[in-house]
């Protein structure tokens, strides 16, 4: 998978890192992979963390579909289900 690294680039530095690891471990189980849901836990994360929203989940949409440019990243992820997400994840966090 391409990803637009470029994109990712200016808004990416070691609090991003520290979220999207917690974001592997603190999603929702697949019994409750919804788009619904995965928002909820993305943003009490990004609460938690003290990270706005708009600086995560561009990142987080290039992390699953390569580019900045798609539809809704919650639905995104619905869509493919949480382990593909969290690999996903996981992937992009070795190449940002």
């Amino acid at each position: 998978q391409t990803l637009d690294t470029d994109a990712v680039k200016p808004k990416w530095n070691e609090e991003k890192v520290e979220f999207f690891k917690a974001c592997t471990t603190g999603m929702p189980a697949a019994d409750n992979w919804e788009a619904l849901a995965i928002e909820t836990a993305f943003k009490d994360l990004a609460s938690e963390k003290n990270i706005k929203m708009g600086e995560l989940q561009m990142i987080f949409r290039v992390m699953l579909v390569g580019s900045k440019i798609g539809p809704g990243v919650f639905v995104i992820a619905a869509a493919i289900g949480r382990e593909q997400t969290v690999e996903r994840i996981e992937n992009a966090l070795k190449i940002f």
